[in-house]
């Protein structure tokens, strides 16, 4: 039995860096490198040798928030198909067509017929479209599986790569009809109870499993990074036959793409271009397994920069990582320490600016799409309090955050892709900071949502103006792409 790390008290062992042959230096190097880029980062952690040398949640999020993981949960739905085949329940040579006989066309084509279950692991389909997941995102509550027997077939199954997105829909429904059983219930039993983890995902309103909302925090996405490192195994046990996990991490395609980062793929799950095996999924959600290295590392986002978060991970740190342990090296716990400090999506602001002050007051929009009459801003011991149209917030500064129980000015976006289930979208955060003496930039955080809203006011004179982004943030912000409003001041201070 291969041996595996062991929790202590349902959490990773504790190491430095440098006794596990990873530099502080480094790891500070990449935070630092991806906060020049205003790189929209939720987590960060590293496990080597089974220790955690590193684990950082981005504020106002924690290592046990919610987290959407998008296509990374791929990854997640072909290892309960692997504990079907391991309990002998499934064949990787078995036909497809055979479990979806009602689903299937009059007079079906041959290549219809000749689809496995091997195939579809590997996204060798035959076809050479996502259109039935496009039709699915906006018609939620029709059946994809259906969808995806109409979907033409171009080519012979098993012959070429093209990410299809209806797959794990297909994969999710393999396991109840081979088992007999819930989806969500035979993963518990087999996957998340034993690493005590949690994953989470939708049913429509049809009573379909909807993968594409899985959700975990950040913790146990690196638990289910390290079960893979572990080849199956967890403290002490072998969960799945090691060979299935070698093989659904081993390149089984070559996916012919022109992108250093995606040049492989497995089964449901990435290879890494410098060796291993990566999660990943929509808005960055990482999780680069290094059996080379005995290495994990991941982290969890919402970007659109997933080759340079790749890239500078492995320039910076995985590409550096020693052989043996290192010196202590104070200094650079210092540098990490520092770089860990600035993990932290309040806007950069200044400490209070000398006359700052002197823009307190009341303000009366002009007329306004979104409804805005009154504002009123001041300060109060270490928070602005910022009342909308009598709704009034506290947004935290220099870094802080304050909790409210509803959103002003924009709702939180929870559109299909970027909705945190789990959570509610009603309980939201807001901190701000002074950038210039007459310009405040605010932050409006949903836990339940993906992105996040920055405001700024500008003050002049008698006048105020509200730029207010039109979208949800995805990477970094956008701040041409705002509606602005103008308030002239009622009772000056």
């Amino acid at each position: 039995m291969k041996e595996t790390m062991y929790l202590i008290d349902g959490a990773f062992p504790e190491g430095s860096p440098e006794e596990e042959g990873i530099s502080s230096r480094d790891i500070a190097a990449y935070i630092d490198a991806l906060r020049a880029m205003d790189y929209d980062l939720h987590s960060l952690q590293i496990v080597r040798h089974g220790k955690r040398v590193f684990a950082k949640a981005t504020e106002p999020y924690t290592l046990q928030s919610p987290h959407r993981l998008l296509s990374a949960a791929k990854s997640i739905i072909a290892a309960a198909v692997l504990f079907v085949i391991d309990d002998g329940k499934l064949r990787f040579e078995d036909k497809v067509a055979d479990f979806f006989s009602e689903y299937l066309p009059d007079n079906p084509c041959k290549e219809v017929l000749q689809l496995t279950v091997y195939d579809l692991l590997t996204m060798q389909t035959g076809q050479d479209t996502d259109d039935a997941f496009m039709h699915f995102l906006t018609h939620p509550d029709e059946d994809l599986c259906r969808a995806f027997f109409v979907t033409p077939f171009t080519g012979q199954p098993g012959t070429h790569f093209f990410y299809n997105n209806a797959v794990p829909h297909l994969l999710f429904t393999l396991v109840e009809r081979a088992t007999g059983r819930k989806y969500a219930e035979y993963l518990n039993e087999k996957l998340c109870s034993p690493l005590g983890i949690r994953i989470t995902a939708q049913y429509n309103n049809v009573g379909i499993y909807d993968p594409v909302t899985t959700v975990v925090s950040a913790e146990d996405f690196m638990k289910l990074g390290v079960w893979f490192l572990q080849e199956g195994a967890w403290e002490g046990k072998q969960l799945l036959d090691p060979s299935l996990i070698r093989m659904a991490m081993a390149q089984q395609v070559c996916t012919n793409s022109e992108d250093i980062v995606s040049r492989g793929y497995g089964m449901q799950i990435w290879r890494n271009f410098f060796g291993g095996a990566c999660m990943n999924g929509g808005g960055v959600q990482l999780a680069m397994i290094v059996p080379e290295q005995d290495m994990v590392f991941t982290i969890t986002s919402n970007e659109t920069r997933g080759h340079e978060a790749i890239m500078l991970a492995y320039e910076k740190v995985i590409s550096r990582v020693r052989g043996r342990a290192m010196l202590a090296d104070p200094e650079g716990e210092r540098l990490l320490q520092q770089a860990a400090a600035t993990m932290n999506r309040a806007p950069v602001g200044q400490a209070e600016i000398s006359g700052c002050r002197q823009w307190e007051g009341e303000y009366r929009f002009a007329a306004n799409d979104y409804g805005l009459e009154t504002m009123s801003f001041h300060r109060a011991d270490a928070k602005y309090m910022l009342c909308i149209n009598n709704t009034q917030v506290e947004i935290g500064l220099n870094g802080a955050w304050q909790p409210a129980e509803k959103y002003i000015l924009v709702e939180p976006d929870l559109s299909i892709q970027n909705r945190i289930y789990e959570t509610d979208p009603q309980h939201c955060m807001f901190s701000g900071g002074w950038q210039a003496e007459n310009r405040f930039v605010f932050t409006l955080k949903s836990l339940g949502s993906m992105g996040e809203y920055r405001f700024c006011l500008t003050f002049d004179q008698q006048r105020a103006t509200l730029q207010i982004p039109r979208h949800v943030s995805v990477g970094a912000q956008d701040e041409t792409n705002v509606d602005i409003l103008s308030a002239n001041r009622q009772i000056p201070c």
